[in-house]
């Protein structure tokens, strides 16, 4: 996507955040599907406007998507959005958990076994990784790219999210295409688009 996002006047910061390979660990060591990461994508939107940026465009592919959600709930920078794309986005942690399952061909009560122990062995808080429950509070612009062959993250949570809230969401589902493959699957329909949705923004 970047290619397209630079020739449309936007310069991008591509960050990291806890437990990635090089950076710091979390206390646990465990990846938290967007509940502690957003404020380290904060960090990175502070540093960002006090180097003249005169607002903020959210990418989050997978559980960066996650992310880039948890941080319009909860950041006190969410209103310096302008808009947000995502692809694939992990909107539902419990839901991609019971997808993997399906896909293992694993009993339901496994599944939610497997939550329970997770909740207990790990403080998993499911609800909190349920980002549907609080769509309404999104504002900005969404982007929504998601291919219907996705045997990761569920895209009927996608197709909710666009459902729900077509005030704000334009969404590019894209046919037999896997986890985050759209652009793959055509590059300059999915550049296309970008160009489209960043010319559209305020100030765009």
């Amino acid at each position: 996507m970047l290619p397209a996002v630079v020739a449309e006047g936007f310069p991008s910061l591509v960050i990291t955040y806890r437990n990635d390979e090089g950076m710091p660990l979390s206390e646990d060591g465990y990846y938290d599907y967007g509940t502690t990461e957003w404020e380290d994508l904060e960090g990175a939107a502070e540093y960002a406007l006090s180097h003249g940026a005169e607002g903020l465009v959210l990418v989050g592919y997978s559980m960066g998507g996650a992310i880039a959600i948890s941080f319009q709930y909860e950041s006190s920078l969410a209103d310096r959005v302008r808009g947000v794309i995502m692809d694939a986005p992990m909107i539902d942690f419990g839901k991609t958990v019971e997808l993997g399952a399906r896909e293992q061909n694993l009993p339901s009560f496994m599944v939610g076994l497997a939550k329970w122990l997770g909740s207990v062995r790990f403080g998993m808080d499911w609800d909190a990784m349920d980002y549907q429950t609080r769509i309404d509070q999104l504002k900005a612009p969404i982007l929504l790219f998601h291919g219907d062959a996705d045997r990761k993250v569920p895209v009927s949570s996608s197709d909710a999210l666009a459902e729900t809230r077509p005030d704000i969401v334009t969404y590019v589902r894209v046919a037999d295409s896997e986890h985050v493959r759209a652009w793959n699957t055509d590059r300059q329909a999915y550049e296309g688009a970008v160009r489209t949705f960043l010319r559209g923004l305020d100030g765009g």
